[in-house]
């Protein structure tokens, strides 16, 4: 579409409002504009005889003199081009510029940034999610990480908030949004449901502007709505995204840089050639180093040469786990009870992979779930998603995985697992849709066949609550649909 002027009238790109109207993105009158009637406005202004007339008739309509190159396209349209883009409208944008430092402002005026900084230290590991060190003194540049910080941000700070704060619970509406919005399939139930959630969003947006003074006056809020029709025309929002290829660009700059800025591509090539040898380098150290840890942490354990090399201790009397698989085994094959004289071949593992239809698109996805005492020198025990009769979500945590084959060939996939139950304990500010759940002491066997997927729970920060958890629901779509229809 034509450039913009600088601090136009009208700010959006896409259609006609006024900035006046972009603090709440449903109000307002504003419409698409069609080709012709642009041309129209760029050809009246050029015919301005006054320098002010022209600029005025420019920037009433954000326009700048030039015609737009894609006018002399047949069935062209700028306007319909342009599409809603998550990384920048959303990661980069209402977050990143905006609800991020408010937040990092409001922590740091209540002495709590460094409190908030440790919580993102100590914060669960997943696949996928980033780990974040210092996440208060880091700028963080790329959208990723904006996106994963806002996955994990709320058990960090819920303690660290006042009671009912609209921060927390406008940071929830907007991820609830932002999960919604970034689906790869939107059938219609879908788009009615994240008009809902736009709705709440920007009644929390209120709430925070008459408490903080935050003003929302900004295109990308404005941008919000227009999601759903853009949506409705192109499929989905990550048709027209910019992510891809987003970290290579970022790499591209910081090596552009590194130049003398002539004759860049020879230097920009030496550069990526030099990284990618460090890195390789760096892969094979980290390999060898993760080789030895697992030798040095089998010969302590001193356990039969013979067995798994994925075994594990089990810190419990030999025969405890006995009496209790064969109790199982009696219970859930009756056909297959094994009497105290035969022989149960056990091997442990360190972890295993769960395939499961994803309610996001009804695809295939396979998770990896890990029961491991070092995995990268940390302790893994992850939790799962459970087969329930109970009401609402049921969840347990791996201390063991074990395939038992009995005498008679019959081979049966295991896990010696802890209960979660919810708990009524109550955070500072209850978000929309918050689960907290305890871990109950008591171990028990769960067949592997119950296990749906992996799920992520956080300890609760602070003394005297390390059997709570809270549930988080943010890791990935298909997740997050499985806990909003509950």
């Amino acid at each position: 579409m034509p450039a913009r002027q600088r601090l136009p009238t009208i700010p959006a790109p896409n259609a006609l409002f006024t900035s006046a109207t972009s603090t709440n993105s449903q109000r307002g009158s504003y419409f698409v504009p069609p080709t012709d009637t642009m041309k129209a406005v760029v050809r009246k202004a050029l015919r301005a005889t006054k320098k002010s007339k022209k600029e005025e008739i420019l920037k009433s309509n954000g326009l700048h003199g030039i015609p737009h190159f894609l006018w002399d396209y047949r069935f062209s349209d700028p306007y319909a081009a342009y599409s809603y883009g998550t990384l920048h409208s959303d990661d980069l944008g209402k977050w990143g510029h905006h609800l991020w430092p408010l937040l990092l402002e409001v922590l740091e005026e209540r002495g709590c940034k460094g409190a908030f900084a440790e919580n993102m230290r100590e914060f669960s590991w997943w696949p996928g999610l980033k780990h974040f060190k210092e996440v208060t003194t880091i700028h963080f540049a790329d959208g990723q990480a904006s996106y994963d910080i806002l996955k994990c941000v709320l058990p960090c700070i819920v303690q660290l908030m006042p009671l009912n704060d609209p921060l927390v619970h406008c940071i929830r509406s907007y991820q609830r949004y932002r999960l919604m919005s970034g689906m790869h399939c939107m059938p219609m139930r879908r788009l009615d449901r994240l008009k809902e959630l736009i709705k709440d969003y920007e009644h929390w947006c209120s709430r925070m502007s008459e408490k903080y003074g935050k003003d929302f006056g900004f295109f990308k809020q404005h941008a919000t709505s227009h999601i759903i029709a853009d949506i409705c025309t192109k499929g989905t929002s990550n048709h027209g995204s910019t992510r891809p290829g987003e970290g290579f660009q970022q790499e591209a700059a910081q090596a552009y840089n590194r130049t003398n800025f002539e004759n860049v591509t020879p230097q920009m090539d030496r550069i990526d050639e030099n990284q990618e040898a460090l890195a390789r380098i760096r892969m094979a150290v980290d390999r060898y180093d993760d080789r030895r840890k697992e030798d040095e942490q089998e010969d302590d354990m001193e356990l039969d040469e013979t067995a798994s090399p994925g075994r594990r201790a089990m810190g419990m009397r030999e025969k405890e786990p006995d009496l209790m698989l064969r109790d199982f085994i009696a219970e859930h094959y009756p056909a297959d009870q094994v009497t105290y004289e035969e022989c149960i071949q056990i091997r442990p593992y360190k972890y295993a992979h769960i395939t499961y239809q994803s309610l996001e698109d009804w695809r295939g996805v396979r998770d990896i779930v890990r029961c491991n005492p070092s995995f990268h020198g940390h302790t893994r025990h992850d939790s799962v998603l459970v087969n329930s009769d109970a009401p609402g979500m049921s969840f347990a945590r791996l201390y063991a995985l074990l395939r038992c084959k009995l005498e008679n060939g019959r081979q049966i996939d295991l896990a010696l697992v802890r209960e979660f139950k919810p708990n009524k304990w109550k955070p500072k500010p209850r978000w929309a849709g918050c689960q907290l759940h305890e871990e109950v002491k008591g171990y028990f066997l769960l067949l592997m066949d119950y296990v749906i997927r992996g799920a992520l729970l956080n300890p609760v920060p602070g003394k005297g609550k390390e059997n709570l958890h809270f549930f988080v629901d943010t890791v990935d779509a298909d997740m997050f649909l499985r806990a909003d229809q509950n």
